[in-house]
């Protein structure tokens, strides 16, 4: 019975984890892109505002998480530790590496040429054990990305 019990226990702490992240909403507030010579690859780093709506704070044990254009196109990944996600705003930096520079190319002459990309930005949040996916999307043309 206390085994029942616990399992129980359990399923509902998840459930409320998992409630809890898929309240967060994402208010991006600029992108920028970089050059890595060393390794000949593009990068970013993405400043997102993260809205905890919720009265507790939530933390993660750490994320991962994939950038990929609308059509499919694997443009880079990336992964944080720990993060203690505040009731209210909390400001986040997400940096990103290429995985394909043939891939990023083609990016960077189409902002050069002013044809901005919708990218998505999909994360895996680590709590506790348990694995919760979710994702966003950026238009860049908004946040007039930059290179340096």
């Amino acid at each position: 019975l206390l085994l029942v019990a616990g399992v129980g226990y359990l399923g509902f702490k998840a459930y409320q984890i998992y409630t809890a992240i898929k309240k967060l909403s994402y208010a991006p507030t600029g992108i920028r892109f970089s050059i890595n010579k060393s390794r000949g690859a593009i990068g970013g780093t993405l400043f997102v505002d993260i809205i905890n709506p919720t009265a507790a704070s939530i933390t993660i044990d750490g994320f991962t998480g994939t950038v990929t254009t609308t059509d499919g196109t694997l443009i880079g990944d990336y992964r944080g530790d720990r993060l203690v996600l505040k009731p209210g705003v909390n400001n986040v930096r997400i940096s990103w590496g290429s995985r394909a520079s043939l891939t990023l190319v083609s990016l960077a002459i189409g902002i050069a040429q002013g044809k901005f990309p919708v990218l998505s930005f999909n994360t895996v949040y680590n709590i506790k054990g348990f694995p919760i996916p979710t994702s966003f999307k950026m238009d860049t043309k908004a946040y007039k990305p930059t290179f340096i």
